[in-house]
């Protein structure tokens, strides 16, 4: 019987530990969608050296990790409402068509995370020709310990939150018993057990 709650109460305390340990390099939502947004815009070529930027009125810091992208490649960037614009550059739009963050219960206080990211994106050689003109879609999915979601959402960007999934059944009841009868059965047994060694 004591190695049964001992068992009970470690598996419970095993769960929220590694909860802990997989939180600690968990991608923020704001962060999935920019790795994705990055993801989608790699048809621009590589010798490509200078663009006229175009991009989605929606989510900034997705523009953000794209300008660093690029900087980073050695791109000469240009708005698209600069007058240091010209026509001999290419020139690159996009729009978001669909983003969306959403989870699913996995198994006691951990959800599955499900990201998708839907651009429209058009490409423009320096003569106007139409080199590239479609839509990318890119997902992303890992598991997260429901306690983390407040600080992977950001109160700022709605596109960055969801609901959360009711409880199961075996959460919102079942739990509660089988914590509430391990941790008697185990103050019953230390009790018990101080009291057999007392009187030995």
């Amino acid at each position: 019987m004591k190695n049964l709650t001992v068992f009970l109460l470690s598996g419970w305390w095993l769960l929220d530990v590694t909860a802990d340990t997989s939180a600690q390099d968990l991608l923020t939502n704001m962060q999935i969608f920019e790795t994705l947004g990055v993801a989608c815009m790699e048809f621009v070529p590589a010798e490509v050296d200078s663009l006229v930027l175009s991009p989605a009125r929606t989510m900034p810091y997705v523009t953000s990790a794209l300008l660093h992208r690029w900087k980073r490649q050695g791109k000469i960037l240009f708005s698209s409402d600069s007058l240091q614009t010209s026509d001999s550059r290419h020139q690159v739009s996009w729009d978001v068509s669909k983003a969306k963050i959403s989870y699913a219960r996995v198994r006691r206080k951990i959800l599955s995370r499900s990201a998708e990211l839907n651009l429209r994106y058009t490409l423009l050689g320096p003569d106007g020709e139409f080199l590239a003109h479609d839509h990318c879609l890119e997902t992303f999915s890992d598991e997260i310990p429901e306690y983390m979601v407040p600080d992977l959402e950001s109160i700022v960007y709605p596109e960055t939150q969801a609901k959360l999934p009711p409880a199961h059944w075996t959460v919102r009841y079942l739990e509660p018993v089988i914590i509430v009868a391990a941790t008697g059965l185990a103050a019953f047994l230390f009790f018990n057990l101080r009291n057999q060694s007392a009187d030995s």
